[in-house]
């Protein structure tokens, strides 16, 4: 596991490298290769932000946790690192195994009976060619987290509320 930890308002130790590497190098039991990962550690008030990125491939996992204690956060974020990776990798073996890299990159083991998520329910529509403004607009309006929409190159955009409230875009090419 290579680890490339930055941190903001917190100062980085050996101790806290040796925690990182011992708890996020159990996610290497389940893939081919070793695996590279992105942290970041800063103070958010009295409280302490652990982001957890791991690229794989064409695929990214990620994970973050707020907590009082750091170490708390580090277990916190690795576990839900290890459920994604458990959850997903036959679904992502089996649907990616045209692109270069997936299909090999997780280890064999068995596939679980029953798939855990599928799509309760399927809605369709027509996205219409509108300004952010507009989209934000018709966000609020629906009271959802997220709308999609065309821009003015008809390119699919997607308008988002942040956890601190403000609004995110996704655009496409």
């Amino acid at each position: 596991m290579q680890l490339d930890i930055r941190t903001k308002g917190i100062k980085q130790t050996d101790e806290i490298r040796a925690y990182l590497i011992k708890k996020l190098s159990k996610l290497d039991r389940f893939t081919t290769r070793p695996l590279d990962a992105k942290v970041m550690l800063k103070t958010e008030g009295k409280q302490v932000k652990v982001e957890i990125t791991i690229p794989i491939g064409h695929l990214i996992l990620r994970s973050e946790e707020v907590n009082q204690e750091l170490f708390v956060a580090i277990d916190k974020c690795a576990e839900k690192l290890e459920k994604q990776v458990k959850s997903n990798k036959h679904k992502l073996v089996r649907s990616l195994q045209d692109k270069d890299g997936i299909n090999d990159l997780f280890i064999d083991t068995p596939e679980p009976d029953k798939m855990v998520n599928s799509a309760v329910k399927i809605k369709q529509y027509k996205l219409e060619i509108m300004t952010f403004d507009e989209a934000v607009t018709q966000l609020e309006l629906l009271g959802h987290s997220f709308y999609a929409y065309k821009n003015d190159k008809e390119n699919v955009c997607i308008v988002y509320l942040r956890r601190d409230g403000e609004y995110g875009l996704i655009e496409t090419f």
